[in-house]
């Protein structure tokens, strides 16, 4: 009996034993995963505490990337320059520029021998605009290097005496009042009419009165201007623009329509045909759209003098030439822009009659003719900073018709800065 209890308590006491090893090893195996988790949770509170770090960083610049672009919109709304004038004028808006040009024109001359010129030119505007936005007026005026010519504003360094100086002028000067959709200017004013760069030289500056209706895609201009006055004569010009703009996502497109009646004695002056007028209708088109980070414009215009009368040698240019067949003019040409890079080109022919030479571009046809000229325009440019830029233009031109007249290359190279 003994014996059978000593049995039954060394089972008991082998059963404890065996447990207690058991619960020791699964303690120990519990102490070491927690210590695994501990060290995880560690490793995880680690890494949500740089995440937490990256996302204050990140709002930080989202917020002065904000602020940056919040102050940009807001310096781009608020007018520039303006200057408190008195009660009746809110502001006034300044700006100009300063362009220094070097050229050189390579001229094979058709009789004598071939020459060349070279000369460093100044070119300087400055203008402002008075504005009242209370009764919708506004009154401009501009002063710009240059002689009394209505296509330079140019002035040529050293050209007669020691270190010439040069003349200041004024190059604008015209008040504009504005109703609705309607817009009246009055004085010597920018041309108020769409155009390429050909037909207008950029310089004129038309002496008259505008008026200009533009309502969304569609507008009108329309004006009357003193164009030459002789004694108590005076020619004039009455000119009409309609046009339209038509947009489609990127694609923009201007199309306008223009008649130009010139009328009084500079017609006439020293002209055996007496019925000889200045009579001009242009048809111009510009398309602008993108390509990826780049800008193109396909331009064009076509215009024709309906007034050229008369028989061979009784047209601007004399010589043999047939006024009526002298009549058209046009040019095409492709502007583009990729990032600060400008590039250009254009191919052109004006008929002897097609337009007033003393009004179309001056630089194409310099040392030939202003009219009956053909050739090749090419430019490039870059802007260096958001208002200085360098560039150069190749002109390449001679006669249209006449078989005895000089070709000629001119080259400029500008440096500019805007204000």
């Amino acid at each position: 009996m003994k014996k059978k209890w000593f049995k039954i308590g060394l089972i008991i006491l082998l059963a404890t034993l065996v447990s207690s090893i058991a619960l020791a090893a699964d303690q120990q195996e519990i102490l070491k995963r927690l210590d695994y988790l501990q060290d995880k949770l560690k490793k995880q509170q680690e890494i949500i505490e740089q995440l937490k770090k990256n996302i204050e960083i990140y709002q930080e610049n989202v917020a002065e990337n904000i602020e940056d672009t919040v102050n940009e919109k807001i310096a781009k709304a608020e007018p520039k320059n303006n200057i408190k004038i008195s009660r009746a004028i809110d502001s006034l808006k300044l700006k100009g520029d300063l362009r220094l040009r070097y050229e050189y024109r390579d001229r094979d001359k058709e009789v004598g021998d071939d020459d060349s010129r070279n000369r460093m030119r100044t070119r300087f505007r400055l203008g402002g605009i008075w504005v009242n936005s209370g009764e919708n007026w506004e009154v401009a005026a501009g002063l710009a290097t240059g002689d009394d010519s209505a296509t330079s504003t140019n002035d040529t360094w050293s050209k007669d005496r020691f270190f010439e100086t040069g003349d200041i002028r004024l190059d604008y000067a015209y008040a504009k009042h504005k109703l609705n959709k309607f817009t009246f200017t009055a004085g010597q004013q920018k041309n108020p009419f769409k155009t390429t760069w050909l037909l207008w030289d950029s310089d004129v500056r038309p002496a008259g009165f505008t008026a200009n209706y533009d309502r969304d895609s569609f507008f009108i201009t329309a004006g009357g201007y003193d164009v030459m006055q002789d004694g108590d004569n005076f020619g004039s010009l009455y000119a009409g623009q309609m046009g339209s703009r038509l947009n489609s996502g990127n694609l923009k497109i201007l199309l306008a329509l223009a008649y130009y009646n010139y009328d009084g004695v500079f017609e006439h002056n020293e002209r055996p045909n007496k019925d000889y007028e200045f009579n001009i209708a242009d048809l111009y088109l510009s398309v602008k759209f993108p390509v990826n980070k780049t800008k193109f414009n396909i331009y064009g215009q076509v215009f024709n003098n309906f007034g050229a009368d008369g028989d061979d040698g009784e047209g601007v240019l004399g010589s043999d030439l047939d006024p009526e067949e002298e009549s058209l003019g046009w040019v095409i040409g492709l502007d583009t822009k990729i990032k600060k890079i400008k590039l250009g080109y254009s191919y052109l022919q004006v008929g002897a009659d097609s337009c007033v030479g003393g009004l179309k571009d001056q630089d194409f046809g310099d040392g030939v003719n202003p009219t009956d000229i053909k050739g090749h325009k090419v430019k490039a440019g870059y802007n260096v900073t958001d208002h200085f830029s360098v560039g150069i233009t190749a002109l390449f031109y001679e006669a249209l018709e006449l078989d005895d007249q000089d070709k000629a290359n001119l080259y400029q190279m500008d440096m500019k800065y805007k204000f």
